[in-house]
C-alpha cells in the first residue's frame, strides 16, 4: 500500500510538473504572438519600405555581436551572484542553465526564465528552487537599478532633468544603503518563499543569502550590470545610423535605456508591447522619419531579444544532448586531455622550479628522503623528485590518473589511489609532503581542514609539508581563475575554494613556516615571449610585488616551529 502510495505521489508530482511546463509555453507563445502580430500592425501602416543602405546589414550584425557580449557579460554576473548565495556548481552548468533561461523570454512575470532556470540548476548541480528564484529576482532588480542609472544620468547630462529621472537617482542611492538594500532582498526572500514551499517542504537554508546582499557584491553586479546594458544601446546607435547622422550615441543609450526599463518595470515580457512602442516614439521624437524608426525598432528588437531567445533555444538543446558535470569523476573524465590544457613549456617550467625550490628547502632544513606527492596526478612531480634522489611516492583519488602516472613514474607501486581526506598510509610515514594545487578543489572549508589534519598524520615530528597553490591576491588573477579559466579550461570547474598563504589560520593550526611566491607570467603566454620578459618576472618575484604573484610554495612543519623566513623571494 505504501508503495502504491508513493508512485501516486511520484505520478501527480510528475503531472503537476508538466502542467506547469504546458502553462509556461502557451503562455510564452500567446505573449510571442501578441508580439508578432503588434509588430504586424506597425509594419502594416508604414507603407512603402525604404531602400535599405548596403551597410546596414554589418551594423545590424555589429549589433547582434554586441548583445552577445552583453548577454557574456550577464552570465558572468549571474555566476557571481549564484556564488554569493553560496552555490557553486559547475561553471558551464551555470552558464547552461542561464542562457537556457532566455528560452521562454516571453513568458509573463519573469515565470518562464525563472523556470527553466531553476529546472536546469536543480537538474545538472542540485540547485534548490527557491535559490535560483531569489537570484534570478535579484539579477533583474539589478536590471532595472542599472537601465534607470544609465538613463537618468544621460537624461541630466544632456541637460534632458525630469521628476523620473530625479527619482531614480533617489532610489539607485537609496539601494547603496546597506539596511534598505537588506530589507528589498528580505522582501523577494519571503514572497518567493511561499510559492517554494509547494516543491521545497525544508525550505532555505537560513543566512543563504547574507553576502548576496553585501556592499561589495552589490556595486560588483551593478557595475557589471551598467556595462552590460551599454552594449546594446550601442547597437540602437549602430543600426539607426544606417540612415541617421544626427542620432547620437548619447540619444541612442537614452531611448534604449528608457525604453527597456519601462518594459522591465510593467514586467513586459520581452518588452512586448511596451519597449518596442516606447523606443518608437524616442526615435520619432528624435527627427527619424516613421517609415525609419519602425525598420530601426524592428531591426533592434531582432538584435536583442530575437537573438537572446535563440541562444536560449540554444541552450536548451545543449543541456538537452549533454550530461552535467560531476566532480567526483571530474579528474578521471579529463585524464587524457589534462595535460593539454596548459602550454608544454610552461608545464616543464614549473616542474622544474617547484621541484627545484622543494630541494632547496628540504636541504636546507635538513629533512629526511621519504616523499609522498598527495594527489601526484600524471605523476611527473614524482619522477622528477626521484631522479633529484628522493624516495617519493605518490597517491591520486583519480584511478584514470594514476593508470597514466604509473606509466611516467616507470616504478612499480610508486604511485597508487589515494585521496588527500583519506592518505592510504601509517602514522608518521614520511619525512615531507607535497600538494600541488590539490587542495581547492576540495568542496568545504571543512574538507579543506579534515585533509590538513591528514596530512599531517603522515608526517613525522619536524617533518615538512609543502603546499602549492594558485595565489589569487591579486583581484584580476583571482577574476581569471575563478570564471575565465575555469570556461575556457576542463581542469578547473569554477567551484574551487583558494587558500591563501597569509590566511592559512581557517584550515590549521600549525603555522606557515615559509612562503616562496613566483611568476607573473599566464600560462598560456608564447615560449619566445616568455623568454624576453622573463628577467621582468624574476625582478618582481624578488620585489615587494611577490606577494601578487601567480604560484605559491608554503612550507608548513610539523611541530612547534614558528619562524617566518625573509628574503629574496620569500617572507
Amino acid at each position: 500500500m505504501g508503495v502504491l502510495n508513493a508512485k501516486m505521489i511520484e505520478h501527480r508530482a510528475t503531472a503537476a510538473s508538466d502542467d506547469r511546463r504546458v502553462l509556461l509555453m502557451a503562455s510564452a507563445v500567446a505573449v510571442l504572438l501578441v508580439g508578432v502580430l503588434a509588430t504586424l500592425l506597425v509594419v502594416g501602416n508604414v507603407g512603402a519600405w525604404p531602400a535599405v543602405p548596403a551597410g546596414f546589414w554589418w551594423r545590424f550584425a555589429g549589433a547582434c555581436t554586441l548583445t552577445i557580449a552583453s548577454l557574456s557579460l550577464r552570465s558572468l554576473r549571474w555566476v557571481f551572484l549564484l556564488r554569493r548565495a553560496e552555490t557553486r556548481i559547475p561553471i558551464r552548468d551555470a552558464y547552461i542553465g542561464y542562457l537556457a533561461g532566455f528560452s521562454l523570454l516571453f513568458a509573463p512575470f519573469l515565470l518562464g526564465e525563472t523556470a527553466v532556470r531553476a529546472l536546469l540548476n536543480m537538474r545538472r548541480g542540485g540547485v534548490p528552487f527557491h535559490t535560483t528564484a531569489v537570484v534570478n529576482v535579484w539579477e533583474r532588480a539589478l536590471d532595472l537599478v542599472a537601465l534607470g542609472l544609465i538613463a537618468a544620468v544621460l537624461a541630466v547630462a544632456m541637460g534632458q532633468p525630469s521628476g523620473w529621472a530625479c527619482v531614480t537617482l533617489v532610489g539607485v542611492a537609496l539601494m547603496l544603503i546597506d539596511p534598505v538594500r537588506r530589507l528589498m532582498l528580505g522582501l523577494v526572500i519571503g514572497t518567493l518563499a511561499q510559492g517554494a514551499r509547494l516543491l521545497e517542504p525544508n525550505g532555505p537554508r537560513p543566512g543563504h543569502f547574507n553576502r548576496l546582499a553585501s556592499q561589495s557584491a552589490w556595486l560588483t553586479a551593478l557595475t557589471t550590470s551598467v556595462v552590460a546594458w551599454v552594449l546594446p544601446g550601442l547597437g540602437l546607435w549602430l543600426i539607426a545610423g544606417a540612415w541617421s547622422k544626427t542620432f547620437s550615441l548619447l540619444h541612442a543609450e537614452l531611448s534604449y535605456a528608457q525604453s527597456a526599463a519601462t518594459g522591465g518595470v510593467m514586467l513586459a515580457p520581452g518588452g512586448v508591447l511596451v519597449a518596442a512602442r516606447q523606443m518608437l516614439d524616442l526615435l520619432t521624437e528624435q527627427g527619424t522619419p516613421g517609415q525609419l524608426a519602425t525598420l530601426t525598432v524592428l531591426a533592434v528588437r531582432l538584435a536583442t531579444a530575437g537573438v537572446s531567445i535563440a541562444l536560449g533555444v540554444l541552450f536548451v538543446l545543449v543541456h538537452l544532448r549533454t550530461e552535467a558535470a560531476s566532480s567526483e569523476t571530474h579528474f578521471d573524465d579529463i585524464a587524457d586531455a589534462y595535460d593539454v590544457q596548459i602550454s608544454e613549456s610552461r608545464r616543464h617550467a614549473l616542474l622544474d622550479l617547484k621541484t627545484t625550490i622543494m630541494h632547496q628547502v628540504i636541504t636546507a632544513r635538513g629533512a629526511g628522503r621519504r616523499g609522498l606527492d598527495v594527489g601526484c596526478g600524471q605523476g611527473a612531480y614524482v619522477a622528477r623528485m626521484r631522479q633529484l634522489g628522493f624516495e617519493v611516492s605518490g597517491v591520486d583519488a583519480s584511478a584514470g590518473q594514476i593508470l597514466l602516472a604509473a606509466r611516467n613514474v616507470g616504478a612499480p607501486g610508486a604511485v597508487r589511489v589515494g585521496s588527500v581526506l583519506e592518505i592510504p598510509a601509517a602514522d608518521a610515514s614520511f619525512d615531507f609532503l607535497y600538494v600541488i594545487n590539490v587542495l581547492h578543489h576540495l568542496s568545504s572549508v571543512e574538507e579543506q581542514k579534515r585533509a590538513f589534519a591528514e596530512l599531517f598524520r603522515v608526517l613525522v615530528p619536524g617533518g615538512l609539508l609543502f603546499v602549492h597553490e594558485i595565489n589569487t591576491r591579486n583581484i584580476l588573477f583571482r577574476f581569471y581563475m575563478g570564471y575565465v579559466f575555469p570556461s575556457l579550461n576542463c581542469i578547473d570547474e569554477g567551484v574551487e575554494r583558494w587558500l591563501l598563504p597569509h590566511r592559512m589560520q581557517p584550515y590549521t593550526a600549525t603555522p606557515v613556516a615559509e612562503v616562496r611566491y613566483f611568476t607573473f607570467l599566464p600560462d598560456f603566454i608564447p615560449q619566445a615571449v616568455a623568454r624576453v620578459l622573463s628577467p621582468i618576472e624574476r625582478l618582481l618575484e624578488q620585489s615587494p610585488m611577490r606577494v601578487y604573484s601567480a604560484h605559491y610554495m608554503a612550507v608548513l612543519v610539523n611541530g612547534p616551529e614558528t619562524a617566518v623566513v625573509t628574503g629574496a623571494g620569500q617572507t
